[in-house]
Parts: C-alpha cells; sequence; structure tokens
C-alpha cells in the first residue's frame, strides 16, 4: 500500500480503528513523500470499534 500512496494512486482509504494500546512504535503508514489530506465521508461504529472512510481532498 505504502507504493500506491507514494505514487498517489489512492483516492478512498478505509480505516478500522480498534481500541488497543500498543506498547511499542507501530505505525499504520511510514513515511511519505507528501502530506496527504483527507475528507471523512463516513463513519460507523460497533462492538466499540469505528469504521471511518475517507477521500482525498
Amino acid at each position: 500500500m505504502q507504493q500506491l500512496m507514494d505514487e498517489d494512486l489512492i483516492d478512498v482509504y478505509n480505516v478500522t480503528i480498534i481500541p488497543t494500546i500498543l506498547g511499542s512504535d507501530v505505525r499504520l503508514f511510514k513515511k511519505g513523500k507528501n502530506e496527504i489530506k483527507l475528507s471523512l465521508v463516513k463513519a460507523k461504529t460497533y462492538n466499540g470499534m469505528i469504521d471511518a472512510v475517507y477521500t482525498r481532498r
């Protein structure tokens, strides 16, 4: 996925947030070339988790 992000080929990001704290440096994404600005399209909660859909601005 990092390569797709670096080449600017992703329009929609689906992110699931699970409320668990990890004890070490765990990154969702590696450092990229540029900042990517996103807009929240929709979010849904269930069983304590959040599913969020973002599109590029």
